[in-house]
């Protein structure tokens, strides 16, 4: 379980501001529903639907448009951590608590247990639900299903890139081999079961050179 003072976590709240940047008003941006037309719609990574949902359960307050503007790294380090915990992070391997978290934040919760899901029917691990996926995570290799996970995060994101309302987005597939880069368990020292035994670096390079 990842705790939000981790190093891990630190790390990855790190990561997130980096990536997001400061402010964006990009009308092409499905967050610029949340404001009116020209205002800006997201500060480091929250858009402002997002801001007007969680805001006063993180205790951050007044929930205003200025408060918004605001927001400092530590206000946003609250948002992620709620989103870490939309997708039961803590019962899960902390490189995939990660991995799913990161996708959530860029596409919801939804997605990422569709792509966990997916990642364990690829060694024939058939889930039902998302209690059933978290029970049955163990039964893989961490850094095996990390590898899967990414490799299906980066097939779902091509699948957008493909797509003219969203080829735009060229920074999609660099930032998710940093993601891969930071957080991978051989990284964040995830431990290994008995009987591992993982010599990963081929399927590492593989997941970003091949299609």
């Amino acid at each position: 379980m990842l705790q939000n003072d981790s190093d891990s976590w630190l790390k990855y709240t790190g990561h997130i501001l980096r990536e997001e940047g400061k402010t964006s008003k990009n009308p092409s941006d499905t967050a610029s529903r949340c404001v009116p037309s020209g205002k800006i719609h997201t500060n480091k990574g929250v858009t402002y639907c997002t801001f007007k949902d969680r805001a006063t359960s993180l205790g951050i307050s007044p929930l205003t448009y200025e408060r918004f503007l605001n927001l400092t790294d530590e206000d946003v380090a609250k948002f992620i951590y709620s989103y870490y915990k939309d997708v039961s992070g803590s019962s899960l391997p902390d490189s995939i608590a990660l991995a799913m978290t990161e996708a959530n934040w860029l596409s919801g919760p939804s997605k990422s247990w569709e792509h966990l899901y997916k990642s364990l029917s690829s060694f024939g691990v058939v889930t039902s639900s998302q209690k059933d996926a978290i029970s049955k995570v163990d039964k893989i290799s961490e850094q095996l299903l990390f590898d899967e996970f990414i490799k299906v995060r980066k097939q779902y994101l091509q699948s957008l890139l493909n797509s003219p309302k969203y080829a735009m987005n060229t920074g999609w597939i660099p930032r998710l081999k940093r993601f891969y880069d930071n957080f991978s368990p051989s990284v964040i020292g995830a431990k290994k079961k008995i009987g591992d035994s993982i010599t990963l670096s081929d399927i590492i390079n593989s997941i970003f050179t091949n299609n």
